[in-house]
Formats: C-alpha cells, sequence, structure tokens
C-alpha cells in the first residue's frame, strides 16, 4: 500500500537539491478540502474506496513542505516531505503534479504525506513518482507486458529471446541518471541496461524485464548483491520486473545507463 509502520526523521540527506521553485504553484482547493476530510477518517476505516479517493486527489491538491524539506526514511531513501496547511496561515504552496517533473524525478526522491509521530498518511516510493509521470497515476494494476517475476529465474536452452534497450516511456532519462548514481555508489564500476523481451513457453503469454549487468562476483558479499538489487525495486514501478544478469550473455545489448 506505500505505507511504513515507523517513520522516523533522520536529517536531511547532503544531496538535497537547493534550486528554487521557478514559479509559484496553485493547487486545487476542492481536491485539498478533499484530503483535509479523507485524513480525518480514522485508519481503521480507511478502506478501498477511501485510497482510491486519496491517491486520485493528492495529484493536484495544495500542500505545505516540511522542514527540513527532506528525510531520510528507515529505507534510507530520500522523501520530500509534504503537510496539510494550517488553516489562516499562508504558506509556499507545493503539488505533487508539479513537482515530478520539476525536481523530484531529477533529484532522487519520494514523498511522505504528513508524517506526523512516525504514522503517515501515504509513502510514495521514487517508482510511485516515475508511474505517475508515464501514466498518469501512482500505480498500474491492470494487466501488462512485464512478467511480475519475483523468484530467481532462468532462461531455458532453447528459449527465444529478444533483447533492445528500454524506451524512454519505459525507463526515461532523468530515471536512468538516478539507477545509473544509485548503482555506482554501490559499487557497480559500469552500470548497464538492457529490455528483454521472452516469448514463452506453449499456452504461456510472451512478457518483458528490465536487465541490469549484476551479479555477485562484483560484490563483496552475496548478502550485498542481494540488498542491492531490493533496493532497487524503489526506483521503479511497482509492476515492473527486473533480473540481474552478467553482462557476458547479452554483451552487444547491454547500453550504459
Amino acid at each position: 500500500m506505500g505505507l511504513f509502520d515507523v517513520f522516523k526523521k533522520k536529517g536531511q540527506p547532503a544531496t538535497i537539491d537547493q534550486t528554487p521553485v521557478r514559479e509559484l504553484y496553485l493547487g486545487d482547493l476542492e481536491k485539498t478540502q478533499l484530503i483535509f476530510e479523507l485524513i480525518d477518517v480514522p485508519r481503521e476505516n480507511r478502506g478501498e474506496e477511501w485510497q482510491k479517493s486519496f491517491l486520485e486527489n493528492i495529484v493536484h491538491a495544495s500542500f505545505r513542505c516540511g522542514d527540513p524539506q527532506v528525510i531520510t526514511g528507515p529505507d534510507g531513501f530520500p522523501y520530500f516531505q509534504l503537510f496539510m496547511p494550517r488553516p489562516k496561515e499562508r504558506f509556499q504552496c507545493y503539488v505533487i503534479d508539479r513537482m515530478k517533473d520539476d525536481f523530484l524525478l531529477k533529484s532522487g526522491y519520494g514523498v511522505v504525506i504528513n508524517p506526523n509521530d512516525g504514522q503517515p498518511d501515504w509513502v510514495l516510493s521514487y517508482g510511485d513518482i516515475l508511474n505517475l509521470h508515464l501514466t498518469g497515476s501512482f500505480y498500474t494494476t491492470g494487466p501488462t507486458l512485464f512478467s511480475g517475476a519475483k523468484e530467481d529465474e532462468t532462461i531455458r536452452k532453447d528459449e527465444k529471446v529478444l533483447v533492445g534497450q528500454p524506451s524512454e516511456f519505459v525507463l526515461p532519462e532523468t530515471a536512468r541518471t538516478i539507477l545509473r548514481q544509485f548503482l555506482l555508489n554501490n559499487g557497480v564500476k559500469s552500470p548497464k541496461v538492457l529490455l528483454m523481451s521472452r516469448n514463452g513457453g506453449p499456452g504461456e503469454e510472451a512478457s518483458q524485464d528490465l536487465v541490469f549487468n549484476l551479479t555477485p562476483e562484483a560484490f563483496e558479499t552475496e548478502e550485498l548483491f542481494r540488498s542491492v538489487t531490493q533496493h532497487l525495486a524503489w526506483f521503479l514501478p511497482r509492476h515492473y520486473s527486473f533480473a540481474a544478469l552478467s553482462e557476458k550473455q547479452f554483451s552487444d545489448c547491454f547500453m550504459p545507463l
């Protein structure tokens, strides 16, 4: 659902983009009022309809930022803090729909909404913001071409696969840059990616996965390899699936992130 049980403020990351907003945001006051009403609903009564309404309306609602603007979540990733406006108080307005293209995607931030007392109303990963940019919604729930694989898989010897580069619609340049920096920071000397399409066996549908040139041998321990590959999911829309393969398997097809 995108919520942490505990959200501790760990201070402001050193990589904050201090570039001022180019122009003032103007949010939708009706949607802002709806959010006020929704957050008054007790947590135990926030069902599917509540979630749907909340996610639809926070995109254009007006928020104020926190102090500091960006904090580190318990997962180690940076989140821009958004809070509801205080009644009768002037504030600089922040609107997620504008923020995503102005600085969230470029800076590698997620968003946490009302992280009061360690219980935020919602937490959005970088991948959720990216999905909003690509599709107009935070989450894609219908069928997609991505395989959705969660466990380690093996390519069969007789299996036919097609490989190429993910398009700008699948993995925009801004997201590539953020992913590249994450992998460089974790010891990957030359991060690369490709998009692999698999025809599937008899009775199976075709599917696709992103593939990164990561292998356990490139890390100090297999535990670190597993941690890095698992954390890649934070940067990608939740319906995306991806794999880690040796660059030797598709040496001519991997391209730098």
